[in-house]
């Protein structure tokens, strides 16, 4: 599958992000369970991706790439919530706003053609 080492790496580089995006969002005095949520999903979409590669079935296989769809979706959740709960200015969310929407497309994708070829 071509996008199975890009996404993996993707969604790695993605978590890590969450992570110091989180840390930053403690400095702005968001609300610690809001930090919490939006850190869990954020980290889950590659941890998912990462299940998915040790699928033992294509079954088991499509079954975590939407699991981390989901999470992909749920973070982009968490980040408006945030954003609007605390009228955050869109330049704080530049960097990772983006690349869960983008991540969301291909996980989308990916789970399209493992159907379609079921």
């Amino acid at each position: 599958m071509k996008y199975d080492k890009d996404i993996k790496d993707r969604t790695i580089n993605f978590a890590i992000e969450i992570i110091k995006f989180c840390s930053g969002l403690k400095k702005l005095n968001v609300d610690f369970d809001l930090i919490g949520q939006l850190r869990r999903s954020g980290t889950s979409v590659g941890a998912n991706v990462t299940e998915a590669r040790a699928s033992s079935s294509k079954k088991e296989l499509i079954r975590y790439y939407e699991i981390a769809l989901r999470s992909c979706n749920e973070t982009g959740f968490w980040m408006r919530v945030i954003k609007q709960g605390y009228n955050l200015n869109q330049e704080t969310f530049n960097k990772i706003e983006p690349e869960n929407t983008e991540i969301s497309k291909v996980l989308g994708s990916i789970v399209v053609n493992l159907k379609n070829n079921n």
